[in-house]
């Protein structure tokens, strides 16, 4: 099930409304999603939460509840109700491949589209991603990891740490066709 459309900071709404107001609201935007630090002082992260976050982006929209509830808050006009009921996220999505060992300060997530359509699903992202990521260490997350048995005797080789947290995949080549 993908989360409400109303999983958002108010914050976000009174930029996005704004941005509409001074007509920025379809102008080109990036964001990058991405964590600080390891959480609970591990030694890794593992890339997930990939599918939820898409089935949210695929699913986004504010039904008539929604739009009644933003109304009663007398914070919003009439104009920009219209445009929250017709925004669909049309964007495009790139991410690290669910199950790839991540790091703090790079990118799990980049989205792509108007500036509506990023600053709208920000908050809904991060709660995703960064929670099925934080909790897949736990989980035994990594995407066809196996413990091969290694001979005392033989050294193991560094991790290539820089190939891995340079992979992305852009959502158009997945499974699904999300675009």
């Amino acid at each position: 099930m993908a989360p409400p459309a109303l999983l958002m900071d108010l914050y976000e709404l009174t930029m996005l409304a704004g941005y509409f107001e001074q007509d920025m609201h379809e102008r080109r935007a990036t964001f990058d999603l991405s964590f600080r630090e390891l959480p609970f002082h591990g030694g890794y992260a593992v890339m997930a939460g990939l599918d939820p976050a898409l089935a949210y982006l695929e699913a986004l929209r504010f039904d008539d509840g929604d739009l009644d509830y933003l109304e009663s808050l007398l914070l919003f006009k009439g104009p920009f109700l219209a445009y929250l009921s017709a925004l669909r996220f049309k964007g495009t999505v790139t991410a690290a491949p669910e199950g790839t060992i991540v790091f703090p300060h790079e990118p799990l997530l980049t989205v792509e589209g108007t500036l509506a359509e990023a600053q709208v699903v920000e908050t809904a992202l991060l709660n995703v991603i960064n929670f099925q990521t934080l909790d897949a260490p736990h989980r035994g997350g990594t995407r066809g990891a196996r413990r091969a048995p290694t001979a005392p005797s033989r050294p193991r080789a560094p991790p290539r740490w820089g190939a891995c947290s340079r992979r992305a995949i852009s959502r158009r080549e997945s499974a699904s066709g999300f675009r």
